[in-house]
């Protein structure tokens, strides 16, 4: 009987077989093609991952680079302060930078004088000095002298800084420089974003305090910058430790 059904069936001639086969094939197809699209699309997604971590890794070693050649640094200017004695009680101030070593001293240094211009100017409105640089070892941009930077390849880096006087009544002349930096790498989604901040710090010691023949007393102070590191974190935005 079951053989019977089975050669009647394999005679048809409605196609009804044919249908089915093809049924059969096409659901393979599917599930062929879903497959494939799936086993695609982890392979993406594992390259993307390893390369937004590896642009993640440049960036926080780029950061922690950036801070530890800032902490390096240490910066000298000495203020001369001239003010006659007589009614009208004037003053002039005069700020002389000394000469550092390195070239990566000398640029932060070029930036502080910068905000000097600012700060010491009543008449503008921000004192904030912003620079871009790329930390690259192919030789070239901004920071192709700093040999520190030899490792890294194009960081983008966006320094901020916020020189800031003192409030204490006579010590006007005692200024810091904060620093913001911005750094980042990557396109789309595998970019990567890093901000380092640092706190600028000043110390300062009296040279000399002599009054001249013509009652005009000068003063002569030394100042010392440096800096300490405040926080390392991830993101493009500014923000504390203590944020949420």
């Amino acid at each position: 009987m079951l053989k019977r059904r089975i050669k009647e069936k394999l005679r048809s001639e409605q196609g009804t077989s044919i249908f089915f086969g093809l049924l059969l094939f096409l659901v393979a197809s599917i599930l062929s093609v879903t497959i494939l699209e799936g086993a695609v699309t982890t392979v993406k997604t594992v390259a993307s991952d390893r390369a937004s971590e590896q642009n993640q890794l440049a960036c926080t070693s780029a950061a922690q680079l950036l801070r530890d050649s800032i902490m390096n640094v240490k910066l000298w200017a000495e203020v001369e302060v001239r003010k006659s004695n007589n009614a009208t009680d004037t003053s002039k101030t005069t700020k002389t930078w000394e000469e550092p070593s390195g070239n990566f001293a000398k640029m932060l240094q070029g930036y502080m004088k910068e905000a000097d211009g600012k700060i010491y100017n009543e008449a503008s409105p921000d004192f904030t000095v912003t620079k871009k640089l790329i930390l690259s070892n192919s030789g070239s941009g901004t920071a192709e002298a700093f040999t520190q930077f030899n490792e890294l390849d194009k960081i983008n880096a966006e320094m901020t800084i916020k020189p800031q006087k003192s409030s204490e009544a006579g010590k006007e002349n005692e200024v810091t420089y904060d620093m913001v930096i911005k750094l980042s790498t990557g396109t789309g989604t595998d970019s990567s974003h890093v901000i380092l901040s640092l706190t600028g710090k000043v110390q300062s010691e009296l040279k000399s305090n002599n009054e001249t023949t013509d009652s005009e007393r000068i003063a002569v102070t030394r100042y010392e910058y440096f800096w300490e590191a405040k926080d390392i974190f991830y993101g493009d935005e500014e923000r504390t430790l203590g944020d949420s």
